[in-house]
C-alpha cells in the first residue's frame, strides 16, 4: 500500500473528499474510458459502476464537455472541479451501455473513433491478440522475439498482456506480422472483421449519437503507433480520418485523440502534423499537474474500475499526489 493509499484510507471518513475536492478545485479532470459492458468482462467497466461513476460526477462535481472546456480555458473562466468525460476507439458497446446512461444522466462526452474501425475496414490489434488467447486449445507456446514460453492454459489474460506490451514497441507493420505469426503459433484462424465481442460502432450508430450532443472526435484511420509512419503515411492517418467523420456527419472535427497516447507515441513533429492537418487541440492518455498546458498534448486521466480510485481521480486526490510526487 502506497503514501497516498494510506492518506486517503485515513482522511476519506473525515470528510477528505470534500477537503481534497477544495484544493484541486482549479484542476479539471479529463477521463478517458474504452469500454463499457453488461459486467466486468476483462477489458471493460460494467456498467452499472459507470452508472455510478456518472451520478457521482453529476451530483459533486462540474461535468462539462471538452469543446466547451478548451473555451472556457482561452477565456479564464474554467468551472471550479470541471470533469469530461472522453471515450476512445468507437467499440459498439459505447451505443449499447455507454451511450444510455450518459443520455439519462445528461452526461456531456466525447466520443474519439477509429475510421477504418467504425467502416468495418479492420479489428483493432488488441483484440486480435486477445482473441488468439482465448481462442487457442495450444498449451505450451514458445516467442523466441520476447524470450518467453507461455503456459496458455494457466492464464490467458496474462500471455495477452505480455504479446500486447511487447506490440507496444513494434511499428505497425511489424506489429501486424507479429500478431500472424502469434495465430500460426496458436493454432488460431483469425477473423477477416471483428467478431461480435469486438466489433465497432456503425456510422448509423455515430450518426445518432452526434444528433444527441456527444462529440465526435478523430483517432486516426487504423490506430498505428503515430512515430513510426512516414510523412504521407501520418498526413493519411490524420487527414482521412478527419474527413471521414466530417463527411459522414456533416459537421467540423476539432479534436484528435492519439493512439495509444503515451509519450513515446507521439512527438513534436507528429504534434506539428495534427496541426496541419486541420485539428485545433489533441488528447494524449497519462495524466499530469498542467493538463492544458499544450493543446497539442492535453492530458487525461484513465478510468478506473474500483472505488476507491475513481474518487481519488475525481475528487483530486491523484492531482494533489502529481502536485507533491507523493509515492
Amino acid at each position: 500500500m502506497t503514501l497516498n493509499d494510506l492518506i486517503y484510507r485515513f482522511v476519506r471518513p473525515l470528510g477528505g473528499l470534500q477537503i481534497a475536492k477544495f484544493l484541486a478545485r482549479r484542476h479539471p479532470r479529463i477521463l478517458m474510458y474504452h469500454r463499457i459492458a453488461s459486467n466486468s468482462a476483462q477489458g471493460a467497466l460494467d456498467v452499472d459502476t459507470f452508472r455510478h461513476q456518472m451520478q457521482t460526477i453529476k451530483q459533486e462535481l462540474s461535468p462539462i464537455s471538452l469543446e466547451d472546456l478548451m473555451t472556457a480555458h482561452e477565456r479564464g473562466a474554467v468551472p471550479d472541479n470541471a470533469v469530461v468525460i472522453t471515450f476512445d476507439d468507437g467499440y459498439a458497446d459505447f451505443y449499447d451501455y455507454a451511450f444510455p446512461v450518459l443520455r439519462e444522466e445528461g452526461m456531456p462526452c466525447t466520443l474519439f473513433v477509429t475510421t477504418g474501425f467504425v467502416n468495418g475496414d479492420l479489428w483493432l490489434w488488441p483484440d486480435r491478440l486477445r482473441f488468439c488467447a482465448d481462442q487457442t486449445t495450444c498449451n505450451h507456446v514458445s516467442f523466441p522475439e520476447i524470450k518467453k514460453e507461455f503456459s496458455v492454459s494457466e492464464n490467458r489474460h496474462e500471455v495477452w498482456n505480455t504479446l500486447a506490451d511487447h506490440c507496444l514497441e513494434l511499428p505497425d507493420k511489424e506489429k501486424n506480422s507479429f500478431i500472424q505469426r502469434v495465430a500460426d503459433r496458436f493454432q488460431v484462424t483469425l477473423p477477416t472483421s471483428a467478431p461480435s465481442q469486438y466489433k465497432g460502432l456503425s456510422w448509423d450508430q455515430v450518426r445518432e449519437i452526434s444528433r444527441a450532443g456527444i462529440e465526435i472526435g478523430s483517432h486516426s484511420v487504423s490506430h498505428p503507433i503515430l512515430t513510426s509512419l512516414d510523412p504521407d503515411e501520418l498526413q493519411r492517418e490524420l487527414v482521412v480520418s478527419r474527413e471521414t467523420i466530417e463527411s459522414e456527419l456533416v459537421q467540423t472535427v476539432r479534436a484528435f485523440c492519439y493512439p495509444n497516447g503515451q509519450p513515446i507515441d507521439f512527438n513534436e513533429r507528429v504534434k506539428s502534423a495534427v496541426r496541419a492537418a486541420g485539428y485545433k487541440f489533441a488528447l494524449a492518455a497519462y495524466p499530469a499537474r498542467y493538463p492544458l498546458n499544450d493543446f497539442w498534448a492535453i492530458n487525461r486521466y484513465p478510468a478506473n474500475y474500483s472505488n476507491a480510485m475513481f474518487e481519488k481521480t475525481v475528487f483530486g486526490f491523484t492531482y494533489l499526489r502529481l502536485q507533491n510526487d507523493v509515492s
